[in-house]
């Protein structure tokens, strides 16, 4: 497997850039993706609570002025740690200091000089929607009832979040297994060998 590193290897050429400061057409589109996506996870953790958790039938609890001063410091929260743990694993493979930022529609970690192999972006990419994912929804099996709305909404907050990054994966996994990612925060860059046809 391929190591993350400053220096591109000889050969590698780039093919492809997702440049969310640029296109705006695609940055609008994957908002809106995120909000129907919200309301979907939203929705199904509902059903899940009520499968799981015996005498609940939905996740509801009275919208006051309290819950919502509530509810966006935890929508802070989560966008910190979403980006906490894309931050993290930069880190954790290059050991150099991450970036971060936050533009009009989206928040964001970068390691802007380092190239990482496919396999190494992939878990940067994901690991948010899957650690959050995970433990909110261990943590809707164990909380107080009156938790379940917060805790449903976070989830379903971090997953439409998450959009970006899972559109990002998904074009990861059409290029080749020895491919490289750059991420400057705002700008993936994916570089790989040319295939020479014989």
């Amino acid at each position: 497997m391929n190591a993350p590193t400053q220096v591109l290897p000889a050969g590698y050429v780039q093919s492809e850039e997702i440049n969310l400061k640029k296109n705006k057409r695609l940055t609008m589109l994957l908002s809106l993706i995120a909000l129907f996506v919200f309301v979907a996870s939203f929705m199904l953790l509902s059903i899940f609570v009520s499968r799981v958790r015996f005498g609940v039938t939905s996740v509801s609890g009275d919208v006051s002025l309290g819950v919502v001063l509530m509810l966006l410091v935890l929508t802070v929260m989560i966008l910190i740690v979403h980006e906490l743990i894309h931050g993290f694993f930069f880190w954790m493979f290059s050991r150099s200091r991450p970036v971060f930022g936050i533009q009009l529609m989206y928040a964001y970690a970068g390691a802007p000089s380092w190239f990482f192999p496919r396999s190494q972006y992939a878990i940067t990419a994901l690991a948010p929607l899957v650690i959050i994912g995970v433990v909110g929804l261990f943590l809707m099996l164990l909380v107080p009832l009156w938790w379940l709305l917060m805790i449903a909404f976070l989830v379903a907050l971090n997953t439409s979040g998450a959009v970006g990054d899972v559109f990002v994966f998904i074009r990861l996994l059409k290029s080749s297994p020895s491919s490289f990612a750059n991420d400057t925060g705002d700008v993936v860059t994916f570089y790989e060998r040319p295939v020479v046809v014989a």
